[in-house]
């Protein structure tokens, strides 16, 4: 597991898992609206190799850009967001906006003439409370009467996993899979879930070798993030059900990231003390809410909050998203 991989543990786990076609097509078949979803044909759904989201934002957001054929021949864009952090926010309209602009600026370059193409914004949101942040950009504006029409307004189609009724998804196992993980991992209930999303594996037995990638892919990102599961009830979970060669198989791997993790693990708290000092230093005692969201960040994020505590000028510029 390269270092990349360690420090950007949900952006890995998202990507990888939505690039899957037996992810993303039955993802998009589920989620998007009737009227948008009968005119895709699914089967041409491809992943296109650009990402647009800002930099700045890389430690809370991944993006996937998707290209699609109408059946009528014409092609159409399926745009994918994931918001990373544990909590919403109510500029994700703008944020799509910055993408959408960017993607028809390549399109313009590359068709030259009109029409550009569609692009459908979808926000896959995993945070630990209800998302309340909306879903259209025009709320966003101060719009007084008779100024509505130079006013862009568009709206994008929210999966909120916290809303979402996952268990009824199971035959569609990898995506179950997929969403139980980023919907459960950071709570506490993620230890009972265990279970009952490894034995959705089991469907996928008759696929032995891809199986076992995709377990892999998990058993990494649970060693990553998932800091209240120890490994003896990831291996309970695991034995479990799957007993197996898919289980036994799935050994090696906890224990090769439980090593990695534990070295990962060193870097995390020292990054975290070292914040916490530093902040208090200029701030003073921390509020519960910080101290929880430093508690809960991944490496990454923690690194891009050092960077900016010396310059920051007051605590809230340092965790509040533009």
């Amino acid at each position: 597991m390269n270092d990349e991989k360690l420090k950007n543990p949900h952006d890995h786990f998202f990507r990888h898992s939505f690039s899957l076609p037996d992810i993303s097509q039955p993802f998009f078949q589920h989620y998007l609206p009737p009227e948008i979803r009968d005119g895709l044909d699914l089967s041409t759904l491809k992943p296109e190799p650009e990402s647009f989201v800002d930099p700045k934002l890389a430690e809370h957001h991944a993006d996937l850009l998707f290209s699609v054929r109408r059946h009528d021949g014409h092609p159409a864009r399926l745009f994918l967001l994931l918001e990373h952090k544990s909590y919403d926010t109510v500029w994700a309209g703008l944020q799509l906006l910055d993408y959408l602009v960017r993607i028809w600026s390549r399109e313009q370059a590359r068709i030259k003439s009109p029409p550009l193409p569609p692009v459908i914004g979808l926000v896959l949101y995993h945070g630990e409370r209800p998302w309340s942040g909306g879903s259209r950009f025009g709320p966003l504006v101060d719009t007084p009467g008779g100024l509505e029409a130079f006013t862009p307004d568009f709206r994008f189609i929210l999966c909120d996993l916290c809303r979402e009724q996952l268990d009824t998804l199971r035959e569609r196992a990898k995506m179950a899979i997929a969403l139980q993980v980023l919907r459960f991992i950071r709570t506490d209930e993620f230890s009972a879930r265990l279970p009952e999303i490894m034995l959705l594996f089991q469907q996928l037995q008759d696929r032995y070798d891809d199986a076992l990638a995709y377990l892999s892919t998990v058993l990494r990102y649970i060693a990553a993030v998932a800091k209240q599961v120890d490994r003896k009830t990831l291996e309970a979970a695991v034995r479990a059900a799957l007993p197996n060669a898919l289980g036994e198989q799935a050994m090696s791997t906890i224990a090769e990231n439980w090593i990695a993790e534990g070295r990962q693990e060193g870097r995390l708290e020292q990054s975290q003390r070292i914040l916490g000092t530093l902040l208090e230093q200029r701030f003073g005692p921390l509020p519960d809410d910080i101290s929880q969201c430093i508690e809960q960040a991944d490496l990454a994020t923690l690194e891009n909050w050092l960077h900016q505590v010396l310059s920051a000028p007051t605590l809230e510029d340092i965790f509040t998203t533009p």
